[in-house]
Order: structure tokens, then C-alpha cells, then sequence
């Protein structure tokens, strides 16, 4: 009788505990379901935050951090250096001892009959500095014989880049000339453009600063300011956007594989702080009353404040004249020495003498009205020459 009844009990209880544990796994599941649909449990409580629906769902990517602008991509490739078969077929193009892209020349293909547009491209490295200084010619190539010529240089584009010991990138700093109140006229000037700066903990980026300049002067134009934060596997699990017209947060969710699976979106209405592993706290404002963004380090000293409608300085100058920046380029320079003539460069250069005549034509205003009489010391452009089979290989 007893084993009868404990036979029932049994299976009672063993029901009861099935059924219980069911329900408990339906709630977790629903539980976890609600967490991934309406984002992180911290954020939401947070009343100073609005959440904001998105109709990507799981799909939503990172798209959001800073892409690194368009002149980056080629120290992407130099930084590694060039592949051999690359070199190889390269034209017009010229590479220092760690196989980095120095010089390139590009042009169209009627460049044998009539005046092309072609660019130039200089990129002067500095191992020891981790500096980069990249120039971005517009030139123009003349025909001469069975080739051309680049007859005129005009300076468009002066990037200053600063790299850590591990080649990421830490600053960039861009003059243009094609800035000013008519977009599409060029400046005399070289006026600052744009700037970017990053901050790094260990290998992982903490946060990214970029400003536009659109008209040539300090007092206008546009930034953006992110911050990020990773869990223990690396991965991005808050970004906090500032720009001038709202302050957004994207919380980042994972599964075990570390693969995303969700993101939330929160706009800041209120003053909001995020505290940092350093113990430096950010605090971000969206009262243009007040600065944007507010970084105090952990022994109370303020690093950073960004503020609404205003530029900051990067440490950039309001413009560079052209010519301070020339002096400064070797590429196609040659500095005469006692006994040099026309002929012997030419020969140096192209192999053949006969093309002192472009050497000529190119540095009259330097070497004057008698071309062979040529002054030690004065500095002679090299034009980069070309013909019909790099036309047919490049």
C-alpha cells in the first residue's frame, strides 16, 4: 500500500516538477526574447534615454564606426608593401627599401596626342617620427616626341599623418585647396580641411574625433566624436555618437560564438555620463548651452570639451602657403653641382641628352635666359617623361 501510494506521490511530484521546469524554460526563453527585442536592461531604465526602434533588427551592423576617409586606403596597402608582381608591372611608380609606394603617376589614355589631365601622388615617410606626408598633385602631360611630359604641377592635396609604433592610425591632419565660399573654384591657399585624431587602450580603439572644415576657416564647419567600449572577448558593446544635431547610443549584443545578434539604439535628452575602465568619466550634454562632450580624467582634470557650432583645434594651422610646403618636397628636385649642363641631366635622368630642351623650358624662370649656363646650388624640377609602350602597360 505504501509503495503504492509513494508510486503516486512519485509520479505526482515528478509531473509537477516537469511541468514547473517547462514553464521556467518558457519564461527564460521569453524573458531573453524581451531583453534582445527591447535592448539592454541597464539603458532602458535609464530616464534620460529614449529608446529608438529600428526596423534592422539582427541585421543592423556596425556601420556606424568611423570609416577612415578615402585617401587612407592606399596607406592600408603600403604599410604592409607592395607585392613584387605588383612592382613589377608598375609604371611610372617608384618604391623605397620596405616596398611602400613613394612616388605614382596616373594619366589617361590620349596622353600621346594631345594635353591630358594626369595626378601625381608623393608619400614621404619618416620610420623613426611614424609620420607619413602624402601630396596630391593635379597635373597636366604635353606631348613630345614619341612620349610627353608633365609640364604643370598644381598642388591640390597636403595630408600629414601620425601613426603608433604599431602602424595604426593616430592623427590626420588635411589641407586643401579646393575650399572657400565657391566649391567649385580653386584657392591660392592651402586651407585646413579636415582632421581626424583616435585613442587607443592596449589594441582596441576607445575613441575617434573628426572634423570637416567646409569653408576654409576655423569657425565653421562640422564634427563627429565616438567613444567605445568592449566586453572581455573584444567585442564593441557601446558606442556613444556625438555630432552637433544629437548624442546616440548603440548597445551591441553576441552570442556565445561572439557573432552579433542584436543592436539598440538610445538618444540622450538629458546630461549623461559614461564612466571609463580608467576611471575617467565622459559626460554628454545636449543642452547647446553647454559643451557637448565633457571628458574629466580621474584625477579631476578636464581632457577634452567639445563643443555645439564651434571648431577645435588639432593642432592644425588656418592655412599653409603653397610654397612652404614645396620647398619641402625632394621628389623630382635636382640640385646642380659644379660642371653640370643640361645634357648630362637629362642623360642621369632619361638616357638620352637630347631632352635637355624640356629641362630647359620647364626651369627657365630658375636658370634664366641662357640654358647653358646653369648655376651650383639652384634647383631644377625633373619632369617624369613617358612613351607609348607605358601607355599600353600601365
Amino acid at each position: 500500500m505504501w509503495k503504492s501510494k509513494f508510486g503516486y506521490i512519485g509520479i505526482l511530484l515528478l509531473f509537477l516538477f516537469c511541468t514547473g521546469s517547462y514553464r521556467n524554460s518558457v519564461s527564460t526563453s521569453e524573458a531573453k526574447e524581451q531583453t534582445r527585442l527591447t535592448g539592454h536592461t541597464v539603458y532602458d531604465k535609464d530616464s534620460r534615454l529614449e529608446p529608438i526602434e529600428t526596423d534592422q533588427g539582427e541585421n543592423w551592423s556596425m556601420e556606424y564606426l568611423f570609416q577612415q576617409d578615402q585617401y587612407t586606403w592606399i596607406l592600408d596597402e603600403n604599410l604592409d608593401g607592395y607585392d613584387e608582381s605588383v612592382i613589377a608591372e608598375s609604371t611610372h611608380a617608384s618604391f623605397d627599401e620596405k616596398k611602400r609606394l613613394r612616388y605614382a603617376l596616373g594619366y589617361s589614355d590620349n596622353i600621346l596626342w594631345m594635353r591630358s589631365y594626369c595626378e601625381e601622388n608623393i608619400y614621404d615617410w619618416d620610420d623613426k617620427a611614424h609620420t607619413c606626408r602624402y601630396i596630391y598633385y593635379k597635373s597636366t602631360s604635353v606631348p613630345y616626341e614619341s612620349g610627353y611630359y608633365v609640364a604643370h604641377r598644381y598642388m591640390f592635396d597636403v595630408i600629414y599623418y601620425q601613426f603608433t609604433e604599431d602602424d595604426r592610425l593616430l592623427s590626420q591632419i588635411t589641407y586643401s585647396r579646393n575650399v572657400g565660399s565657391d566649391p567649385y573654384g580653386y584657392s591660392e591657399e592651402l586651407f585646413f580641411n579636415r582632421g581626424y585624431q583616435a585613442e587607443y587602450e592596449g589594441d582596441q580603439l576607445t575613441a575617434e574625433l573628426q572634423y570637416y572644415d567646409y569653408w576654409g576657416t576655423n569657425e565653421t564647419g562640422t564634427w563627429i566624436y565616438q567613444v567605445y567600449q568592449y566586453d572581455d572577448q573584444g567585442n564593441c558593446i557601446l558606442m556613444v555618437s556625438t555630432t552637433e544635431d544629437d548624442i546616440t547610443l548603440f548597445c551591441y549584443e553576441y552570442d556565445e560564438k561572439g557573432r552579433q545578434v542584436g543592436v539598440y539604439r538610445y538618444l540622450v535628452k538629458e546630461d549623461w555620463e559614461l564612466n571609463c575602465d580608467d576611471g575617467s568619466v565622459i559626460y554628454f550634454r545636449p543642452d547647446w548651452g553647454k559643451p557637448a562632450v565633457r571628458k574629466v580624467a580621474a584625477d579631476k582634470t578636464v581632457e577634452r570639451e567639445l563643443y555645439y557650432g564651434k571648431a577645435m583645434d588639432m593642432g592644425q594651422q588656418h592655412y599653409l602657403m603653397p610654397d612652404e610646403v614645396e620647398e619641402t618636397v625632394n621628389d623630382h628636385k635636382y640640385v646642380v653641382k659644379p660642371g653640370d649642363c643640361l645634357r648630362n641631366i637629362a642623360y642621369q635622368y632619361y638616357g638620352n641628352g637630347d631632352y635637355f630642351d624640356v629641362l630647359y623650358l620647364l626651369n627657365r624662370n630658375v636658370i634664366g635666359f641662357d640654358e647653358n649656363l646653369i648655376l651650383p646650388g639652384t634647383k631644377l624640377f625633373i619632369p617624369e617623361m613617358g612613351d607609348r609602350q607605358d601607355t599600353k602597360t600601365s
